[in-house]
């Protein structure tokens, strides 16, 4: 009885150890154009220049894996004590973990989900494009002058301070 309590203790350790991973994970990944992660700075860039000719409010769709990884974790943990019999256990962890992971997938894209900005842009190169983009501290009228910068197949529109 000793052994299943501890092997329990390990598990439940063991998840608290993926939560703090996983969540941990989403915390920086920001799609706000005046905001770049590390692996971007310093290097060269493509930069465009075009004009604004339509803006369109979207929502950004969060990832639902963390929270699927996360809730199949908990799941199963939680459905694998529902008996001190193995078979009901086992078919309670499964059980628990496909629920646990539909949950945690849904919350996971309720949670993460952003205020977003579609930018349609005729560029000085005479071609038409669209960026999305999460709103930030940029506020983008029709008629603007904007920088596209391109960073590693990531592509971010600002003003470009042109007038």
């Amino acid at each position: 009885m000793q052994t299943s309590f501890s092997n329990k203790n390990k598990l439940n350790k063991a998840l608290i150890i993926s939560l703090i991973l996983s969540f941990g994970g989403c915390a920086n990944s920001s799609l706000q154009p005046d905001t770049y992660d590390r692996d971007s700075v310093q290097k060269i860039s493509n930069v465009l220049y075009g004009e604004v000719v339509s803006l369109k409010n979207v929502e950004i769709e969060g990832g639902a894996t963390s929270g699927s990884i996360v809730g199949g974790l908990v799941g199963a943990a939680t459905g694998s004590n529902i008996s001190d019999s193995k078979p009901e256990s086992e078919i309670g962890a499964v059980l628990g973990g496909a629920i646990g992971a539909t949950i945690g997938g849904n919350l996971s894209k309720n949670f993460q989900s952003r205020d977003g900005i579609q930018l349609t842009l005729n560029m000085d190169d005479g071609r038409t494009i669209s960026v999305v983009q999460e709103v930030g501290g940029y506020k983008f009228s029709v008629g603007d002058l904007v920088e596209v910068v391109t960073t590693k197949g990531k592509t971010r529109v600002s003003p470009s301070g042109i007038k």
